[in-house]
C-alpha cells in the first residue's frame, strides 16, 4: 500500500470538459479558459483572474507587472518568509530583484509579521507573503505594514485556496495572488497556474506578459480579449513569456471548481482527524495549529519534531509507504547562500520538520494507518 500526497480522479464532469475541447478543435486560449480564469476570481473575492502554464509563472509575471507599473529598478528588494518553495525566491530572481528573508512563525510556519518591519530597508518594494500548507499568513498586521511603508502585497497562495483571514479570503489583501494547479496541489490540472486582482490595468498587464508582451493595445477594454488578434497582428513592446495554458487544463480546472468547497472541507476533516489520533505524542512533536483569525485549507499535514532529524521518521514513513516531504527549505539551499543561522526557527524546521498526506480521497482507515506509523516509530525511538 503506498498512501499518496495528494489526489486526482477523473470525474464524469471532467471528462465531458475535456471532451467538449477536444470537439471544438481549439486547443488555444478561448472560452474553456475565459470562464475558468472568471469562475475562479470569482470564488476567492477577486474581479479578474490570469491562467498561466504554472503558480511560479503567475509569480513571475505579478512581479513584473508591479515592477513595470511602479517603476522598480534592478537589485530592488521583496521579502518573503524564510520558509517556503524556491519558487517564490526564484521569481523575484528571474526579476532582477532581491530577495530579503524574514523568519517565520513557530507555530503557523508563515511569515512573521512582527519581523518585517526591521527587513524594510529603502530599497523595499513588496512583500510576499507565503500561505504555507493551506493557511493564511497574518494579513492584517502584513497589510497594516505595507500601508505605512507604500509596499505593494502579492499573495503566494499556491498552496493555499478558499481560506480566509479575520473573514476575508486570502488572495484579496494585497495587489495580487497567485495560484498553482500543479500536481498533488488542492485544485489539479497537471500544470497550470491562476493570478488575481481587482486591478483591471495589472490583469491586463499579466495576460499581455503571459503572451510574450504583446501590446495591451491589442487587448479590448474589457477583462478578456479574442485571441483571433494573434492572426491579425503581432506587435509586442514589452518582453514577455510564452506561459500560456491550454483550454484542456482549464477545462479540467473548472469541471473541479464546484467541487472544490467540498473537497477542502473534506481536508479539514482529515486533518482534525490526524490531530486528535496523535495526541499521545504530541509532547514529541509540535502538531500543525491553525489560528484562531483563519480558516485553513490544508494542502499537507506539517508535522515538526521537537528535537532530533527528521531523516530518520521520513525513512521509516516511506518504508512503510507513507508518502513524506520536507517543510519547504530555502535558507539552506546551495543555490542561493543564505546564512541559515540568521533564521533560526525555519533552520530548526529545516531540521526537524516534514509534511505527510492530508487530502480528500484518504479513507479513515488510511489516516488512522498513517497516525499508527508514525506513532509507532516514536515509541520505538
Amino acid at each position: 500500500m503506498t498512501i499518496t500526497l495528494g489526489a486526482f480522479r477523473v470525474t464524469d464532469a471532467i471528462r465531458v470538459a475535456v471532451n467538449t475541447v477536444l470537439d471544438s478543435g481549439r486547443l488555444s486560449y478561448g472560452p474553456a479558459t475565459r470562464h475558468y480564469e472568471e469562475r475562479f476570481a470569482n470564488m476567492h473575492g477577486c474581479s479578474y483572474g490570469v491562467a498561466s502554464n504554472s503558480g511560479t509563472s503567475s509569480l513571475v509575471v505579478a512581479l513584473q507587472a508591479l515592477k513595470e507599473l511602479h517603476g522598480w529598478a534592478d537589485g530592488d528588494e521583496v521579502l518573503l518568509p524564510a520558509i517556503t518553495f524556491v519558487a517564490s525566491a526564484n521569481a523575484i530572481v528571474h526579476n532582477r530583484l532581491t530577495p530579503v528573508l524574514v523568519d517565520v512563525d513557530p507555530v503557523t510556519y508563515n511569515i512573521n509579521p512582527w519581523l518585517i518591519d526591521d527587513a524594510i530597508t529603502r530599497r523595499t518594494r513588496c512583500i510576499m507573503p507565503v500561505h504555507l500548507f493551506g493557511q493564511p499568513a497574518n494579513m492584517s498586521v502584513i497589510s497594516r505594514i505595507a500601508r505605512k511603508h507604500n509596499l505593494r502585497i502579492i499573495e503566494d497562495s499556491c498552496e493555499t485556496m478558499l481560506a480566509t483571514w479575520n473573514g476575508r479570503p486570502a488572495g484579496t489583501w494585497g495587489d495580487v495572488a497567485c495560484f498553482s494547479t500543479y500536481t498533488a496541489h488542492l485544485l489539479v490540472t497537471g500544470v497550470g497556474g491562476m493570478a488575481t486582482t481587482n486591478d483591471n490595468r495589472l490583469a491586463q498587464l499579466m495576460r499581455s506578459l503571459v503572451n510574450h508582451g504583446i501590446d495591451l493595445t491589442e487587448l479590448p477594454n474589457g477583462e478578456q480579449y479574442d485571441p483571433s488578434f494573434l492572426a491579425r497582428k503581432f506587435r509586442f513592446t514589452r518582453i514577455g513569456h510564452s506561459f500560456r495554458v491550454t483550454e484542456i487544463e482549464a477545462a479540467i480546472g473548472l469541471a473541479q471548481l464546484k467541487d472544490l468547497p467540498a473537497m477542502i472541507e473534506k481536508r479539514r476533516q482529515n486533518a482534525q482527524h490526524l490531530i486528535s489520533r496523535l495526541q499521545p505524542i504530541k509532547h514529541r512533536v509540535m502538531l500543525p495549529h491553525t489560528h484562531q483569525a483563519a480558516t485553513h485549507s490544508w494542502m499537507v499535514f506539517p508535522v515538526v519534531l521537537n528535537e532530533g532529524s527528521k531523516w530518520p521518521v521520513m525513512e521509516y514513513l516511506q518504508k512503510h509507504g507513507i508518502e513524506c516531504r520536507e517543510m519547504m527549505p530555502l535558507t539552506n539551499q546551495p543555490c542561493y547562500g543564505f546564512n541559515e543561522k540568521a533564521y533560526p526557527v525555519a533552520a530548526h524546521v529545516n531540521k526537524c520538520g516534514l509534511y505527510l498526506p492530508v487530502h480528500q480521497d484518504l479513507t479513515t482507515e488510511q489516516l488512522d494507518y498513517m497516525a499508527d506509523t508514525l506513532m509507532g516509530w516514536f515509541n520505538d525511538n
